[in-house]
């Protein structure tokens, strides 16, 4: 089997561009992408932006556990938070708005929130409403409401509208939230200091790819970005 993240879909390659562009804080030019073919020259491209200086500088870990028990304290989250500190307070009320509060307190980009059964039924009416839309387009078959088009790709607004959002899956603890944004944040943070190296680079690019396709075990240099350079 070819090693491939596989990100074939017209948009996704784009997307976890712009992804590693804000994790990294660095920008890709469009010729740059157009010459990395596999994981170990975005990474060999990444070495280039962001020379190695890993002496008398912080720890990246620390400053993110520190900046967001800051945030916490003063958002009036509770004082004595420690690593193994429960988050799921940030679920009261709207998650996603909390996580914003925390982002902007904190100076530092916070996960997305996962969709709770209102925001999944919302994706839902809104997929349903492109089928529908796609069909009603087909020659020999009934042309679909305009109303209840509309009404559907409403309801799906207002639902994902409606939706607080909840934590990430493994985000119950200040150090499971701290792992993840620190890998968020990485570019921005060494910026602020924080000591990195070559293999803290390479750990970073594979964390955040494994988001978005292969576990972190299966991702090397050799890894192509799309399955079609196979065929």
């Amino acid at each position: 089997m070819p090693n491939t993240l596989g990100l074939d879909d017209d948009l996704e390659p784009v997307e976890v561009v712009r992804h590693l562009e804000r994790v990294f804080d660095v920008r890709v030019s469009n010729e740059e992408a157009e010459r990395i073919s596999n994981v170990g020259e975005f990474y060999d491209l990444l070495l280039d932006k962001i020379p190695s200086n890993d002496a008398d500088r912080k720890c990246a870990s620390a400053m993110t556990f520190y900046r967001i028990r800051s945030a916490l304290r003063t958002l009036g989250y509770g004082d004595g938070l420690t690593l193994a500190s429960d988050i799921h307070g940030l679920e009261r009320g709207r998650t996603r708005k909390n996580l914003r509060d925390v982002g902007r307190e904190s100076g530092l980009r916070m996960p997305e929130t996962v969709p709770t059964p209102i925001g999944r039924v919302g994706s839902l009416c809104g997929f349903v409403a492109t089928l529908a839309g796609v069909f009603s387009l087909q020659p020999g078959l009934a042309s679909a409401s305009l109303g209840m088009l509309a009404g559907l790709i409403a309801a799906g607004a207002i639902l994902k509208y409606l939706d607080p959002g909840k934590l990430p899956a493994n985000c119950g603890t200040l150090a499971d939230i701290t792992k993840m944004v620190a890998v968020r944040n990485y570019g921005r943070l060494v910026k602020m200091g924080a000591r990195h190296s070559n293999d803290t680079v390479w750990e970073t690019l594979v964390e955040a790819l494994s988001h978005h396709a292969l576990p972190k075990s299966e991702i090397t240099r050799d890894t192509f970005f799309l399955q079609s350079q196979f065929e």
